[in-house]
């Protein structure tokens, strides 16, 4: 079964530095965690969705399922703002926890 998630968090810096500074680690932890890819990146955004992986069966009924990330930086006070949401089942229901996100975004 999925879950579906939403946080609200803040890093220093402009919502550009701020991407720049913890896309590596997002990535990297999205990967270990979920087995999850980045799927698109622009100005303001990541996206992930699940990795082709074997069993290709897992895989599909992951992605058929409408399990992905977004991950949204945007100014506010000073500040970036960090909005997460996403939704994700299995052995990734780690990563719907707000102390991963709090974890991975102060990693740098």
């Amino acid at each position: 079964m999925s879950q579906s998630f939403s946080y609200d968090l803040s890093v220093s810096g402009s919502p550009a530095d701020a991407q720049a500074r913890v896309r590596d680690a997002v990535v990297a932890r999205m990967h270990d965690a979920a087995r999850m890819r980045l799927a698109s990146q622009d100005s303001t955004s990541l996206s992930f969705r699940p990795e082709w992986s074997w069993p290709l069966l897992a895989a599909l009924f992951r992605t058929v399922g409408g399990q992905e990330v977004k991950v949204n930086f945007s100014a506010e006070n000073g500040e970036t703002h960090v909005t997460v949401s996403g939704k994700v089942g299995g052995d990734a229901k780690t990563i719907a926890q707000r102390d991963f996100w709090t974890q991975t975004l102060s990693a740098n």
